[in-house]
């Protein structure tokens, strides 16, 4: 966070943002320029220091923006005190005898007060004068400074913008993209206050902000702020926020930010490596994603309500609209069994798979298992299981959008186009499509399996063909040539529909030979 007179926003209607610092070339050589001031004075005071980044601020920039990078900075640097022993003791022994001397003190009588000062504390006079003030901060010494990368300087300052307006907030809403256990240990150990709920196909969480609160609270502001990070950690993000930016003020002002439009601002988003809780999780998950199944394997998904808390399991599968969870019973101990049974009976209408290690069987672990699907296993988890009732969700699946897809609804500009992007353009499975086309024709189209191919455009390539084929033998390879040439796809599925058959005689196309079939 920065100083609240650092912050720099900007209003329209009921609207605020945080004005950005552009990563622009001017912007970044700034944030060297006051990198190379702090690396200079290095062994010199801290008021020589302020006095050089100061003069910064005559370059044109806004001051604000000036001092909210040497703020950044301050953080990076280790400073020691210059005197020789402890100011405050210095101190007490000078005041006392200019207090026994009497005012007035002129410089004659400064200069016997120091002397007699210097010799009871055994001190020569420049050292007394030295370590007099030495503890005040424009007198310690710049020892030593982490210098960060210019860029990533000027990132820091936008992520410590946003978080000092999250501060005057009274509450804040986001969405995240996976990064969740992460988000939602970060908001237990920061004490936050929160809910959340369903919103379309994902969660979103509502945190209280500081002045939510009966009273502004300093230390909950800043916890609130810390939380930010994490969020803009994710693959994407969304927040949403209510500021209210004077205590004085009665309207509350919108902060909308997105990943899309306002994660550049803050950094490129490193996604940490993952890293799984145990060699169960890690030895499931490479076998599931070896199997080629296709339904995609998520690890820590979006959180589930239960309650006023959460639960996070560890993995979904995913394919097309449905979703099935997996939670592991692993090395679990009886407290935190106990607390994970509470949340797995709390769930409703949530397709969970239960994969419970063998040793923890017990009673409650059987009733649980009466609502859901629950496996046991020993040292490994087996995937038959998981992939018959993947394969039965799916069968399901495909059961439905058959039921509901309708040729009519079709809408086909393309001359030939594969099935599969069809049925990615419908947001159906392919296989679905295929059992509706088995039963119902395209107007205007042959259906040749995989391939769609306008009638008329069938014809003229076989007419093309036709007129090659008369003018000599034909292999393969200048066959699908052909097709392609004239706007099909290289598909011998094509030559089939056409009434050709391929000899082959040996691996390389141009060996293989195209003729006629023969007429039954």
């Amino acid at each position: 966070m920065l100083p609240s007179n650092l912050l720099i926003t900007r209003r329209w209607r009921d609207r605020i943002t945080p004005v950005y610092a552009q990563l622009t070339q001017e912007n970044i050589e700034l944030a060297r320029l006051l990198i190379q001031t702090y690396e200079d004075h290095l062994g010199k005071r801290k008021d020589e220091l302020n006095e050089a980044t100061e003069g910064l601020e005559e370059l044109g920039y806004d001051y604000r923006y000036v001092r909210g990078l040497s703020t950044l900075l301050d953080r990076r640097c280790q400073l020691e005190l210059k005197s020789v022993t402890d100011p405050v003791e210095v101190r007490r022994v000078t005041f006392r005898i200019a207090n026994e001397k009497g005012l007035p003190i002129n410089q004659e009588r400064r200069q016997v007060i120091l002397l007699q000062a210097a010799q009871e504390l055994g001190l020569a006079i420049e050292e007394l004068e030295g370590s007099l003030y030495g503890d005040l901060a424009g007198e310690l010494i710049l020892r030593g400074f982490e210098s960060p990368d210019p860029k990533a300087l000027v990132d820091q300052y936008n992520l410590s913008l946003t978080q000092t307006l999250l501060f005057y907030s009274t509450e804040l809403t986001f969405t995240a993209q996976g990064n969740w256990q992460q988000i939602f240990r970060q908001i237990k150990w920061l004490g936050l206050i929160y809910d959340i709920q369903r919103i379309g196909d994902g969660y979103e969480v509502k945190v209280d902000g500081p002045i939510s609160l009966f009273k502004l609270n300093r230390r909950y502001g800043t916890n609130l702020a810390r939380l930010l990070p994490m969020i803009v950690q994710s693959r994407r993000w969304s927040i949403k926020a209510k500021i209210l930016p004077r205590r004085s003020e009665r309207r509350l002002l919108n902060l909308e930010l997105n990943s899309e439009k306002h994660g550049g601002y803050m950094g490129t988003i490193h996604v940490p490596k993952e890293v799984y809780d145990s060699s169960v999780e890690q030895d499931f998950a490479n076998r599931f994603n070896a199997s080629s199944t296709g339904w995609i394997l998520v690890r820590e998904p979006e959180p589930i309500p239960v309650g006023k808390q959460v639960m996070i399991p560890d993995f979904s599968f995913q394919k097309d609209d449905v979703k099935v969870y997996m939670e592991i019973a692993g090395f679990w101990t009886p407290q935190y069994l106990r607390e994970k049974m509470k949340k797995l009976s709390q769930l409703r209408d949530i397709d969970m798979i239960v994969a419970a290690d063998k040793n923890l069987a017990c009673q409650k672990l059987e009733r649980i298992g009466e609502r859901m699907n629950l496996i046991y296993y020993r040292r490994k988890i087996p995937l038959r299981p998981i992939l018959t009732h993947l394969k039965s969700r799916e069968e399901q699946l495909v059961k439905d959008q058959t039921s509901r897809l309708k040729v009519e609804d079709f809408e086909i500009r393309k001359l030939v186009v594969e099935v599969r992007e069809i049925a990615r353009e419908l947001g159906v499975q392919e296989v679905a499509l295929k059992e509706v086309l088995k039963e119902r024709e395209i107007p205007g189209y042959v259906n040749l399996g995989e391939l769609l191919i306008k009638r008329t455009k069938l014809e003229e390539i076989h007419k093309i063909l036709e007129n090659r084929f008369e003018q000599g033998e034909l292999n393969l390879g200048e066959a699908l040539e052909i097709i392609e040439d004239a706007g099909g796809k290289g598909s011998t599925r094509i030559l089939d529909a056409l009434g050709y058959a391929v000899v082959w005689q040996g691996i390389d196309s141009k060996s293989a030979r195209i003729r006629k079939k023969k007429k039954p």
